[in-house]
């Protein structure tokens, strides 16, 4: 490891020969244990500041700058989605000055999501701090909430001693990054935020201050002690503990045996007996955007159970394999049963429905039906899934902090899975834990109202709803990203289970429209296999510097532009019949997506019926680089259609 590790400091070799930097040597040892710590790809956003670390990164073996952004928002949210998509820690670079405040938004999404990025921030030295220099501020204060730990380096001082405290302080932020938090609170206020400092996976900050006149490549000399010191092997193992932290403390099959009885246990004690004349459970897996452990074994569960599946397209589970539909399951098929929130909950076929347990993963579901569902039956005893403690659920008031499961391994969740049936059958009967005619009503309604849907989709003339199906329903695409607001929506609504593989992106941790284009990006970037984003033209117009980026990339990805006037999500809420809605709120813009398109350098096509929508996305498929396709459709037809889709599925 020591030879490989030493190897981060060939560019520096040449310095040393011809009077070395310090500045260089700083910047070279923070790189390798970015390249230790398991950072494989850098975002840089380039400034005088920042030039020794950006050069430092573009110039290193083992981590890819794979993208140069003259914006530190995109260039952060192209970061969160390499990040999203690798699942790997990523880096970004950004200069002294304001430039932190432009990259706090991506941070946000990040602390909220549990993705690890570590932004490094150049800043001008010390002791010109509060002395009237222009171009400096706060960073560690800009990005204190929202990151698991930052450190304010010295400057850079020609000492092996120096060299050694920063190494300290580095190696401490980015173990923090792959999970080594601080904040040890096993029941936080109710009324608290999560902390930024919990234990999980999340953005880090190291603030990097640096000596120049000019920029931070002026030769600055260092004595060989130091730049040895600097030029040590960094050893992962700093890092690797901090990996694994959730299995590691993941309890054991006797600890969940013990907890799925005293859980069991309330479910009795709220019904008087075992709910089902076959013994079994009405148990409901309810999976958000964000699950916080591996697709697989969330199915695995599920499959292991028999419990349906109420899974957001934001979950991923949707189009993976073993993800059983409710088609398939009413032929007998066996899987993990997957139904859509919107077929079973826009009627009232299940509205009796009561279930005995739930076991919640992931962030809240996207839509307000399975909300209103969850009011009816918030007090069923739940099982809740969650990356770090929670001390409350919205959705779940009567939520036993004891049955939180914090970042649970697939061990764990087959060992829960396991106990289940333990629990309901006895040792010596085994077989899944779910009460079968509570699963085939499931399937039943699932399929019966999707059929429903797509009809009605399929009846729809041209407008939004019918449009975005046929859009989401597109073949040859790797993946898919979902806007927020209205495009995660229909896609909640429209993305049905599928046997071809396909992961579903989001950025469902602060729910805004922040830097759409870029995170899809990002995901392109890391993926290198064609993608397709859909997002509505307010996010589109959000993050318009973002297609700057956009003409570097020469993968195939399509971006599907709805351009409906303005906030069109509001046309569902009350505020749409106060007066100055239509101004004040909706906000509508006149948009030349041609000549936007044609400024960046990017392919574009303006589509109004369905044969033109699919040549269209056949065209982009096969185009090298980004197309823009948009969407035009009318303002209003997207609640119009979506009434008639709702009245189809209700009444059915």
């Amino acid at each position: 490891m020591a030879s490989v590790m030493a190897t981060s400091f060939e560019t520096l070799a040449p310095a040393s020969k011809a009077g070395a930097s310090l500045n260089a040597a700083w910047a070279g040892c923070i790189v390798a244990a970015l390249d230790a710590a398991g950072v494989r790809r850098a975002v840089l956003c380039p400034g005088g500041r920042a030039s020794a670390m950006c050069l430092a990164l573009e110039n290193h073996a083992r981590i890819a700058a794979e993208m140069v952004s003259c914006d530190e928002r995109s260039g952060a949210f192209v970061a969160l989605g390499l990040a999203k998509a690798s699942g790997e820690p990523v880096a970004i670079v950004t200069t002294s000055g304001s430039a932190i405040a432009n990259a706090l938004p991506a941070l946000m999404e990040a602390d909220a999501s549990d993705i690890a990025l570590v932004v490094l921030t150049c800043d001008r030295p010390r002791a010109l701090r509060g002395a009237s220099f222009g171009q400096m501020a706060d960073h560690c204060g800009a990005t204190r909430a929202f990151v698991r730990a930052q450190a304010d380096l010295d400057d850079p001082r020609d000492a092996p001693d120096a060299v050694e405290a920063m190494r300290e302080q580095v190696a401490r932020v980015l173990a923090a990054m792959l999970g080594a938090g601080g904040d040890e609170a096993a029941s936080p206020r109710i009324d608290a935020l999560p902390s930024p400092c919990r234990r999980t996976r999340g953005p880090v900050h190291l603030n990097v201050p640096l000596a120049g006149v000019y920029d931070a490549t002026e030769v600055q000399g260092v004595s060989p002690d130091a730049l040895a010191t600097a030029a040590r092997a960094w050893s992962s193992a700093c890092f690797e503990p901090h990996r694994n932290r959730g299995e590691a403390s993941s309890p054991g099959p006797r600890e969940i045996e013990e907890r799925v009885k005293r859980f069991i246990a309330r479910v009795r004690a709220r019904d008087g007996a075992c709910p089902s004349s076959s013994g079994g459970l009405a148990g409901l897996i309810v999976v958000g955007a964000e699950p916080a452990v591996p697709h697989e074994a969330v199915l695995a569960l599920a499959c292991i159970t028999g419990f349906p599946v109420v899974a957001d397209a934001a979950s991923g589970l949707r189009a993976r394999h073993g993800a059983l539909s409710p088609e398939a399951a009413v032929r007998g098929e066996a899987g993990a049963l997957i139904v859509n929130a919107f077929d079973v909950f826009s009627g009232t076929r299940l509205a009796d429905a009561r279930p005995d347990l739930v076991i919640r993963f992931g962030m809240a579901p996207v839509l307000p039906a399975l909300h209103a569902w969850f009011e009816s039956h918030g007090n069923a005893p739940t099982l809740r899934i969650a990356p770090f403690p929670i001390a409350h659920d919205y959705l779940h008031p009567g939520l036993d902090p004891r049955d939180v499961l914090v970042a649970p391994s697939p061990a764990t969740l087959e060992a829960l899975a396991r106990a289940l049936a333990s629990a309901v059958h006895g040792r010596e009967r085994g077989g899944p834990a779910v009460a079968w005619g509570w699963r085939d009503r499931w399937a039943s309604v699932a399929a019966y109202s999707a059929r429903e849907r797509r009809a009605c989709v399929r009846s729809l003339a041209w407008g939004e709803v019918a449009a975005v199906h046929r859009v989401l329903n597109a073949p040859g695409f790797a993946f898919v990203h979902a806007g927020n607001s209205m495009a995660v929506r229909h896609a909640d609504i429209g993305y049905d289970v599928r046997d071809k593989a396909q992961d579903f992106y989001t950025n469902r941790g602060v729910s805004g429209i922040d830097g759409t284009l870029a995170t899809f990006l990002g995901s392109v970037l890391a993926r290198r296999d064609p993608g397709l984003l859909v997002l509505g033209d307010q996010a589109f117009v959000h993050d318009l510097c973002a297609l700057a980026s956009a003409q570097r990339v020469s993968t195939p990805a399509c971006v599907c532009v709805v351009d409906n006037g303005g906030g069109a999500i509001f046309d569902f809420l009350p505020v749409a019949q106060a007066p100055g809605f239509r101004r004040a709120i909706r906000n509508p813009y006149t948009l030349n997506f041609a000549a936007i398109a044609q400024g960046f350098g990017l392919a574009h096509r303006r589509v109004d019926d369905f044969a033109a929508l699919d040549a269209a996305l056949s065209d982009a498929r096969a185009h090298a680089g980004v197309m823009l396709i948009e969407l035009a459709v009318d303002a209003h037809s997207c609640a119009t259609q979506m009434q008639q889709l709702a009245r189809t599925v209700g009444d059915a």
